[in-house]
């Protein structure tokens, strides 16, 4: 098992066997941009399972993190790596997804008391 570690910008990178946990700090945008482009990428040409986008303790969001998903789904697509984002219940963050159409690109997950359930889109099952 891979050691879990902190990018520069506050990504905390945790592994499970099925999946690689990248959970954004709580506040993301341009300044952070780079960091999340690299550890991704780096991440996903090393084979990792399944990624997961954690969003929900992120209370805010630009458009550069938009685009950095997008640019990482369509990256996550081409190693064919699966990819989806957990985002808070409410808020600006997925009210942000919404809007960009990210969330109906990229697949979320449900949560439920114990956690995710399963992604919308119904591609993965726990």
């Amino acid at each position: 098992m891979r050691t879990p570690f902190t990018t520069p910008s506050g990504i905390s990178v945790k592994f499970t066997p099925r999946q690689t946990v990248l959970r954004l700090p709580a506040v993301f945008g341009l300044a952070n941009y780079d960091d999340l482009r690299d550890c991704s990428r780096r991440l996903l040409d090393d084979g990792i399972p399944a990624m997961v986008l954690d969003l929900t303790g992120c209370e805010y969001c630009d458009p550069s993190t938009m685009e950095a998903i997008l640019r990482l789904h369509i990256h996550a697509s081409e190693v064919d790596t699966p990819l989806s984002l957990r985002l808070p219940a409410s808020g600006t963050v997925p009210r942000v997804c919404a809007t960009t159409g990210v969330s109906r690109v990229v697949p979320v997950e449900e949560t439920g008391a114990d956690g995710p359930l399963t992604h919308l889109h119904g591609r993965f099952r726990r």
